[in-house]
């Protein structure tokens, strides 16, 4: 019984890996054909490590007439690779190996076969009195940003990235309190802010940013928006276990809560974690090679709210003008209501002391 379980886990682990990794393929894919069909040939800088062969390529071109965007595309990657196998471990960079490897091929051989003229999108690219024209820039960078976001998101979905500046967001995470997110928007900030100056171009900048943006979005609707929030419940008597996995691999903290079986009235532990959507088969497999016996509840939440997930929005409404504004800062929430309690508590000695003021003011003009 146990090997069988052990044989039909594996088969799930196997098929799980096989789907992360076609993902993780498909995703590279799309940013390398967002690269070699919108960007490259635009010079649009807007984050990533085909920023880096823009920039260089942008100097080497002009000296020697070779395009060599691929080829520093293909080297910086390996060489953030082997900075993420040293700062953060094997397991890590063979979960990094696939995009690492694939991304830099994928791009290399569309930029090198030149997919936007196959796909007659260098239409878009054609020379205008000596210069591209800006409305033609600005739908290369909204369409290549986006499905630069498109190819992020889907790696995404599959456990995985692009590799690149993300090996970089995840080192100063592990080493620093600054979140990935705010890493990856410093990094590519920078690099817009570099090309601009390299290239000195203020338009190919400003649609650079606007590539970002768009990224962002499709990232935000394809991969935020799509991955739910599970809440988990978990009795097992290798709580502890169970436990040290979901703090140790997937990352997420717990609550231990002491339970009673309503027919059996023994006390058993229960832990309580929320984790992605996307982890569920990954948490459930390994429950069940911990302790086949556990009883595993999931249940899908709609929003989840606090540290490690969508943060806290407090909201206030003012009366005088009628409108919720949105307050992140909780001592500046706590500011505002204790100004709301002192002048509810202004109002009401007004409305105790009026009524006295007018009764006197009355038996005044009585006796005039």
């Amino acid at each position: 019984m146990v090997n069988q379980l052990r044989r039909k886990i594996n088969k799930s682990q196997l098929y799980s890996t096989i789907r992360n990794v076609l993902y993780v393929l498909i995703g590279c894919f799309i940013v390398a054909f967002a690269d070699a069909a919108f960007l490259t040939p635009a010079n649009i800088v807007s984050g990533g490590v085909v920023s880096v062969g823009i920039i260089v390529n942008y100097y080497v071109e002009a000296a020697t007439n070779f395009n060599c965007t691929d080829i520093v595309v293909a080297g910086v990657q390996i060489i953030l690779w082997l900075v993420g196998l040293f700062l953060l471990g094997k397991k890590f960079s063979i979960n990094t190996l696939v995009a690492s490897l694939s991304y830099p091929i994928f791009y290399s051989l569309l930029h090198r076969f030149n997919i936007a003229s196959v796909l007659g999108i260098d239409v878009l690219f054609e020379e205008v009195n000596g210069a591209i024209p800006t409305a033609n820039l600005i739908l290369a960078g909204l369409f290549g940003g986006f499905l630069v976001g498109a190819g992020v998101a889907i790696a995404y979905l599959g456990n995985g990235s692009t590799g690149g500046f993300d090996i970089v967001s995840f080192i100063i995470a592990k080493y620093s309190d600054m979140k990935q997110d705010v890493s990856g928007f410093i990094i590519d900030s920078s690099l817009i802010v570099i090309g601009m100056i390299c290239m000195k171009n203020i338009t190919l900048g400003l649609i650079g940013i606007l590539a970002a943006l768009a990224c962002a979005v499709a990232v935000q609707y394809i991969y935020v928006n799509a991955d739910t929030f599970i809440i988990v419940d978990i009795i097992s008597d290798k709580f502890e276990e169970i436990q040290e996995y979901i703090h140790k691999e997937l990352d997420h903290g717990t609550t231990v809560l002491d339970t009673t079986g309503g027919y059996t009235g023994e006390k058993r532990k229960m832990i309580r974690v929320v984790i992605y959507k996307v982890e569920t088969t990954e948490l459930r497999n390994k429950i069940a090679l911990i302790d086949p016996k556990a009883f595993v509840s999931f249940t899908q939440a709609k929003t989840i709210n606090g540290e490690g997930f969508e943060p806290f929005r407090i909201p206030h409404l003012n009366k005088k003008r009628g409108v919720l504004h949105r307050l992140d800062d909780k001592d500046q929430y706590e500011n505002l209501k204790r100004e709301n309690l002192n002048k509810e508590a202004s109002d009401g000695d007004n409305s105790v002391k009026t009524p006295a003021k007018a009764k006197k003011k009355k038996e005044t003009d009585k006796s005039e």
